[in-house]
């Protein structure tokens, strides 16, 4: 849900939205759903060229975020650009958190993850903005985070058009 809500989000305030998977094709998420990225990770040349970088969650689907090279080099490289921005729903701030980019830093992520997170200071709110990072708790925070996403990007007047056109009155801009 974290990954379909966002990219439709996106795409509705005309962003531009590039899907990376680790594996090419179809892969199953969690509870079975089938899904598949524009395009591989091995295949996406100009991966460090978004102004986004968003990683969904999932646990499993977390973990292999972790554990995967490509995925530290991106998420690294991200942090140190002050012109980019990286974001995680639910489980994904265990990605950043085991690569110490959550050091001095203030997220949220699935309540019961956020035990496993050995640095930064989590808190218990549906979307939390820390300057270049942007995280959320989960399947039911994925619209007001997509919401908040599009803000950043594109201004407040989209975000507001694409809500009211999704009739989504669940949480208030972002800050």
């Amino acid at each position: 849900m974290e990954a379909v809500i966002v990219v439709d989000v996106l795409r509705r305030g005309g962003i531009e939205t590039v899907t990376a998977g680790l594996v090419e094709g179809v892969f199953e998420a969690s509870r079975g759903v089938k899904l598949e990225a524009d395009v591989s990770l091995d295949h996406l040349d100009h991966a460090k060229d978004f102004d986004l970088l968003v990683l969904p969650g999932g646990i499993l689907g977390t973990h292999a975020l972790r554990d995967d090279v490509r995925v530290r080099d991106l998420v690294i490289h991200y942090f140190q650009r002050p012109d980019k921005i990286v974001a995680t729903i639910c489980a994904a701030a265990l990605v950043l958190d085991a690569h110490g980019l959550l050091n001095g830093r203030t997220f949220t992520c699935y309540p019961a993850t956020a035990p496993d997170i050995q640095a930064g200071t989590w808190l218990d709110e549906r979307v939390v903005i820390d300057g270049d990072l942007i995280t959320s708790q989960g399947p039911g925070t994925a619209m007001a985070f997509a919401l908040a996403l599009v803000e950043r990007l594109v201004g407040l007047e989209t975000r507001m058009d694409v809500a009211e056109g999704l009739l989504f009155q669940g949480a208030p801009p972002a800050k």
